[in-house]
């Protein structure tokens, strides 16, 4: 073999050493698992349902809808995992469906009915099957109203003209104590809307024997007016609630959301 030749072959093996180093040194790159999850969803969910209209005929019922915001990822989300619990239960997948369309930023499919609460998270997974953290859960509560859902024998319903809810007057001068005509599961709380003014009183809230707080209606303007009352979470309690008066003047109770 000639010194020319033995120095081409030698240039040849070198360079294949080379091309297989490289190989060997990329392949791991380019097989590099993603491991990376995407980012949380961010939820909206309208937390005080509105009331019905006064004049609304047919079934009292709501169906609160969510939307969020679309994950990041470093390559592509495939799905989103929604799943909604119920005071006293546990989170679980509405209708069994385990993930949904990585393009449906929302989800409508949950109905309540007077007076019930629900909470909701969502969270994304990439098309390598890395899942997020939850979204922040989001709550939700359908109102009672007097007329239709207070203890009739127990309650004076009044209302401000035509066209305008009914309120439950809360007063020492009537001998019944207002109280809502079934039990509520797992309440720490209370939203209602009162009627403030110089001529209002105050009441006591409670759910079964559990009180919750006292809501003060007396003010120098006269507006209604949303006040909440909690207690801690692990002191939820099932039952009526029961809106004792404290004084002689009234508070007018036109509409109250429980809280789960």
């Amino acid at each position: 073999m000639t010194g020319t030749t033995r120095h081409r072959l030698l240039g040849a093996i070198l360079s294949l050493a080379v091309a297989l180093t490289g190989l060997v040194v990329a392949a791991p790159m380019s097989a590099a698992a993603d491991t990376r999850p995407p980012s949380a969803p961010r939820v909206s969910l309208d937390r005080w349902l509105t009331p019905k209209k006064v004049h609304f005929s047919g079934t009292r019922q709501w169906r609160p809808r969510a939307t969020w915001t679309a994950a990041r990822d470093d390559r592509r989300v495939s799905g989103y995992q929604v799943q909604v619990k119920f005071p006293g239960g546990r989170w679980h997948r509405p209708h069994n469906r385990a993930w949904r369309s990585p393009d449906r930023l929302r989800y409508r499919g949950v109905v309540l009915n007077p007076g019930e609460q629900m909470c909701l998270r969502v969270r994304a997974r990439d098309q390598a099957g890395n899942v997020s953290a939850w979204s922040k859960r989001r709550c939700t509560s359908a109102p009672l109203v007097p007329l239709e859902d207070f203890d009739h024998d127990r309650t004076i319903v009044r209302d401000s003209g035509a066209g305008t809810h009914p309120f439950a007057v809360v007063s020492k001068r009537n001998k019944a104590v207002p109280r809502t005509d079934a039990r509520v599961s797992g309440v720490r709380g209370v939203r209602v809307s009162v009627r403030t003014g110089p001529s209002s009183g105050r009441m006591k809230v409670y759910v079964g024997k559990r009180y919750l707080g006292t809501v003060d209606a007396r003010s120098s303007t006269t507006r209604w007016r949303g006040v909440k009352l909690t207690i801690p979470a692990d002191q939820a309690r099932t039952g009526r609630l029961r809106f004792v008066p404290v004084t002689k003047k009234p508070v007018k109770v036109r509409f109250v959301w429980p809280i789960g």
